[in-house]
């Protein structure tokens, strides 16, 4: 059995409640977490529970990214005053959009920085879930995020020891800390499986005030079901994966950054089938559709910033041979980095809420001004990577929506930044094109049919007022004031 908690710090062990005592309204509060993994659980109950009995308790809430289950717990019970990065939940974005919780969207690649600098201002307390705290550092679970930056700058620290993480992510971790400018160096990253840093990220033993003992599983969304549409995206994927690689490459590919939901679910099924062999992973988080593809011999490295853990996931883990050569936990400054994207040459899978004729991409916000999700860090991998693939499905809402717009309506990744676009119609290699090139092969390619014609009408007004990028504004927008008043995109007359 391994010990968690190190002798000097065996007199800090404490209940929740106690612990949560640290925590006062109004202060700026750090939470570890990111992708989805690796967040405290017994202290956000207890501050749940203090508020329910009537305690003033507001906070300014910072995590290392999304962290979903925190924002529907302290967001349900009106916890949270401001949110750094991420907004993951529906509870806290609909606050976020009606002005009663202040939201500061960040990327990732970014936090370090911004961290470093004290930019969004002093914090009081971190709480930190770890597998243990030894004398020669703190070992995270499931990620690792940006904790580091947080454990510097927090005034007092509360560690929750969660029995509940399996045993099998110790020796995981593989954290390396780059030098800030101007003492920064290359980093020495050059495969997916190198391991360059330590396996515990280094903390100041005096500033842990408590520690708490846990014994809390994740709690995971429930896996989304793949649908027709995504399947029939993903398979348009591979056909491109196929023509770029295929014959050229012999069956590999370079590391592939894929996320979550049911267009990820469907292109790891269809990995477990194809043609590909010894695939790798360099993603933020990876769920347990990809590590069935480590634990079936058609995966040979991931190097991730999180794992989105339960049940099956931890038996997964465990039937894969020499598992800690093949999974790599890596701190967020590292999986967020453009050198080592650029230089892996990574296959960045993203998707988007809406996508113009041109490339541009809106992956947070409904019409604009309605926030639902947050950044993160697909518009950093879309810049650097060796082959960046935006994946849409054509519409939404039963069709009211038309997800290829004239104009986004608001922009997260630029439209310099996409290769490839894929919806279940087709694909559209917009390499090499100029912008009336790239608008005809998205509309011709990707659009649904039911609003090809009514793209192609707007992209012939547009081109009447000249440019090299042609846009009519007034039209562009007139798609989102039509939808307000009639509940579809679709243009009756």
């Amino acid at each position: 059995m391994i010990d968690r908690i190190c002798a000097p710090l065996k007199n800090k062990v404490t209940t929740a409640a106690k612990a949560s005592e640290l925590i006062m309204d109004g202060m700026t509060i750090a939470m570890s977490g990111y992708a989805m993994a690796g967040y405290p659980k017994a202290i956000p109950e207890e501050l749940v529970r203090r508020k329910a009995e009537g305690q003033p308790l507001k906070i300014n809430l910072i995590t290392g990214a999304n962290v979903p289950w925190l924002d529907d717990l302290l967001g349900s019970s009106e916890i949270i005053a401001s949110r750094v990065p991420m907004c993951a939940s529906k509870v806290l974005s609909s606050q976020v959009n009606s002005g009663t919780v202040r939201y500061v969207e960040q990327q990732m690649c970014k936090m370090p920085r911004l961290l470093r600098s004290q930019s969004f201002g002093k914090i009081d307390v971190l709480v930190v879930e770890a597998l243990a705290v030894t004398e020669e550092g703190l070992i995270p679970t499931t990620s690792v995020g940006f904790t580091n930056y947080l454990m510097d700058a927090a005034s007092e620290i509360i560690v929750e020891i969660n029995r509940a993480q399996p045993e099998i992510l110790f020796g995981m971790h593989d954290i390396y800390i780059p030098q800030p400018p101007p003492d920064a160096e290359p980093i020495p990253l050059k495969n997916c499986t190198d391991r360059i840093g330590s396996l515990a990220l280094p903390v100041d033993l005096s500033k842990i005030k408590y520690i708490v003992e846990t014994d809390e599983p994740e709690n995971i969304v429930e896996q989304t079901t793949t649908t027709d549409e995504s399947r029939k995206i993903a398979e348009y994927l591979f056909r491109c994966l196929k023509l770029e690689y295929g014959s050229r490459s012999g069956g590999s590919i370079p590391p592939i950054q894929l996320g979550f939901g049911n267009i990820a679910n469907a292109i790891a099924d269809l990995f477990q089938t194809s043609e590909f062999k010894d695939l790798q992973f360099f993603c933020g988080g990876v769920s347990e559709n990809v590590l069935r593809l480590l634990q079936s011999g058609k995966a040979s490295a991931i190097s991730t910033g999180a794992i989105s853990m339960n049940e099956n996931a931890a038996r997964i883990l465990d039937q894969i041979p020499e598992v800690h050569k093949k999974i790599i936990l890596r701190n967020g400054e590292l999986m967020n980095n453009a050198e080592i994207v650029g230089r892996l040459g990574v296959v960045a899978l993203n998707t988007g809420i809406e996508i113009d004729i041109y490339g541009n991409v809106n992956s947070s916000h409904i019409a604009g001004n309605r926030v639902v999700y947050g950044i993160g860090g697909g518009a950093n991998f879309a810049q650097n990577a060796g082959l960046s693939v935006l994946l849409i499905p054509s519409m939404s809402k039963g069709g009211a929506i038309s997800n290829i717009v004239p104009m986004v309506s608001h922009q997260d990744i630029c439209e310099h930044d996409i290769d490839i676009v894929i919806t279940e119609n087709g694909a559209a290699d917009l390499r090499g094109l100029d912008d009336l090139q790239r608008a005809e092969a998205i509309i011709e390619n990707c659009a649904a049919e039911e609003y090809q014609q009514q793209l192609f009408a707007y992209f012939a007004a547009a081109k009447e007022l000249g440019g090299h990028h042609p846009q009519n504004p007034q039209m562009a927008f007139a798609w989102y004031s039509r939808l307000k008043e009639t509940g579809t995109m679709h243009d009756e007359q």
